[in-house]
């Protein structure tokens, strides 16, 4: 589902959001601007902590995390598209 954090369309799971508001109660959602940017369907394209401000590692190891994490669903999405594409393909060969 796509949320809003930092100013940014983000793409985020209901247990990635949930993770994302206790890190934010706990460092302040302030630690989250300037520090990644995304593309219009909320995925986000890459992280840079910036040099002249201390950001909290687990901003920064979260937003991987996500990263990493919307790339595995687009794998698992695509190979399960295949999958199908297989089966079909299959069953008319007889």
């Amino acid at each position: 589902m796509i949320r809003a954090i930092a100013n940014k369309r983000i793409d985020l799971t209901d247990s990635e959001y949930k993770v994302y508001n206790e890190i934010s109660n706990m460092v302040g959602k302030s630690e989250f601007f300037d520090l990644f940017d995304t593309d219009d369907n909320g995925k986000i394209k890459s992280v840079f902590p910036p040099i002249d401000k201390q950001v909290s590692m687990v901003v920064v190891y979260f937003l991987f995390n996500v990263m990493i994490n919307q790339r595995v669903r687009a794998f698992d999405s695509l190979i399960s598209d295949v999958n199908y594409i297989k089966e079909k393909i299959d069953k008319t060969e007889v």
